[in-house]
This record gives structure tokens, C-alpha cells and sequence, in this order.
């Protein structure tokens, strides 16, 4: 299975809900434990951590998008006040997610949480990490990602300690550690308060077809399907453990739905590369 694909299938349901929306009221003209631009002149001063970090990566930014950044963190270091700050900083995330570089967009976004701790901006740091965590190539690089996304996701949980979904992402966080059991206990924690969660469910899904247990990955899909008819991420694994369990046929006919029914380009990609490796 290609990487791209293993992402798709591997992708849950928690990861884009938290980025750069803030309600409205939650900025204000006054910084939180800084003086205006405090965060920003931080961020600065590490500037060349950061710039070795965004040419670490297996794509280097082209030279238009080079520019484009260079231009926004100048307006992010003259922000004058909160509201101009994140107005900057999401502009700033928005460029680097779009080339792919979420680990960047993370850098400046915990930045600025770790001078405006409000929930909101750690949930926004944590969820970038997370999502850094879950593109990444290098096995390493994701562990360290990880346990910065783990990080942020333990100070928003003692903020607001029932936040279910903060707590199925970081489970995540778990999976390519030593302590994986760590992460399972927390799916069943969420589980066990509210058992219809579907991304706890999806996410105790593919561990399953991590270490193999491709029945009781069907297990789960089916779950998912019963509670959400039109979810095609469950879709597609389902599709591919029961491909893994030889029910072929049962496979097909899950897969062909998908790629009738899925408006995502992305799903429908995935789909034929499932059916097509089933022609092997």
C-alpha cells in the first residue's frame, strides 16, 4: 500500500475541525500575559530554528511560496494588537498548510499559545501538531510531533477536561510510542462515556488493522456504517478488511459504493487502489 494511500485510510474524523476558526468575541485588543506583539517578537528571535526547520522538508517551498510566507511573517512581527496578531497568524497557517508544511504552521501557532493561553489557540496548536504528526515521512520526526501535539492536547484537557474529541487525538499521539496501551485505554475511556463516538470508534479501528486484527477493524467500520450510512472513510477500511479477511466479494461491493457515491476526490482515488490491488 502507497503512502498516500495508507494516510487516506488512516485519516479519522477530528482532524481539520479545530483549525483557525475562532468564535467571534474571542479576540481582543489586549494580550493575555504580553505585552501587544510579544508573541510575534518571540517567534523572531528563533527564526532560524525555524527557517532550518522549513528547509528540512522532503518538498522545499517553491520560490513563490518562499515569498509569500517571507511577506506574512513581516506582517506578523508588526501586528500591533491581538486582533491583528491572529488575523496574521491564520494567513501565515493557511499558506503553510497549503504547501503541505503543517509542522511550520504548528511552530507559530504554539507561539502563540504559549503567550495567549486561551483554549482556543492551544487547541489550535495541539490539533496542527497532530496533524504535522500524521503527515509525516520520518518515523522520528512524527514521534517528536507527536509528543508536542500531546503536549498541548494535556493543557486544553485541563481547561476543559470532557472534551472527547481533544481526547481521541491525542490517543493518536500514542500509537508509535512505547507505551501504545496508553492511547487504546484513552479510546476506551471516550468509548465507555459516550459508546456511539465515531472518531474513537474509527481510531480503535485502525489500530486494529495496525496490529493486524482486520476482524475486529470490520467490527468497528460496520459500527460506523450502522450509526453513519454515508461515512466513506469508514467505507474504505471496512472495504479493505474484509479484502484482508479474503471476503473479496464483500469487499468489491463496499469499495464500488464508494467510488460511485463519494463526492471526495481523495476517497474515490483510494478506492480504485484498493480494488485494483485485489486484481493482484
Amino acid at each position: 500500500m502507497n503512502k498516500t494511500l495508507a494516510i487516506i485510510l488512516c485519516v479519522g474524523l477530528g482532524l481539520v475541525a479545530l483549525i483557525f476558526q475562532l468564535p467571534k468575541g474571542n479576540v481582543s485588543n489586549k494580550t493575555e500575559n504580553s505585552v501587544a506583539g510579544g508573541a510575534n517578537r518571540d517567534a523572531a528571535a528563533k527564526e532560524t530554528a525555524q527557517t532550518e526547520t522549513e528547509n528540512s522538508h522532503a518538498t522545499p517551498l517553491t520560490p513563490e511560496q518562499q515569498k509569500q510566507i517571507a511577506a506574512l511573517k513581516v506582517i506578523l512581527q508588526q501586528a500591533k494588537t491581538e486582533a491583528q496578531e491572529v488575523s496574521a497568524l491564520e494567513k501565515l497557517a493557511t499558506a503553510f498548510i497549503g504547501a503541505d508544511k503543517y509542522d511550520s504552521a504548528a511552530y507559530y501557532a504554539a507561539e502563540y499559545a504559549n503567550k495567549h493561553a486561551t483554549l482556543t489557540h492551544i487547541l489550535r496548536a495541539g490539533q496542527l501538531y497532530f496533524e504535522a504528526q500524521t503527515y509525516a515521512i520520518n518515523a522520528k520526526k512524527g514521534q517528536i510531533l507527536g509528543e508536542k501535539a500531546r503536549n498541548y492536547f494535556e493543557k486544553a484537557l485541563s481547561l476543559d477536561p470532557n472534551n472527547l474529541m481533544v481526547k481521541t487525538n491525542m490517543a493518536m499521539t500514542y500509537v508509535d510510542t512505547p507505551t501504545p496501551m496508553k492511547g487504546i485505554s484513552l479510546l476506551r475511556e471516550v468509548i465507555e462515556q459516550e459508546p456511539t463516538f465515531v472518531p474513537a470508534i474509527f481510531n480503535l479501528g485502525i489500530l486494529a488493522i495496525k496490529s493486524n486484527q482486520f476482524g475486529k477493524g470490520q467490527e468497528r467500520f460496520t459500527q460506523i456504517l450502522k450509526l453513519e450510512p454515508n461515512n466513506y472513510k469508514a467505507a474504505l477500511n471496512l472495504g479493505f478488511c474484509l479484502a484482508q479477511l479474503d471476503k473479496k466479494e464483500e469487499a468489491k461491493k463496499i469499495l464500488k459504493r464508494v467510488l460511485n457515491e463519494s463526492k471526495d476526490a481523495e476517497e474515490k482515488k483510494a478506492a480504485n487502489e484498493l480494488l485494483a490491488e485485489m486484481q493482484h
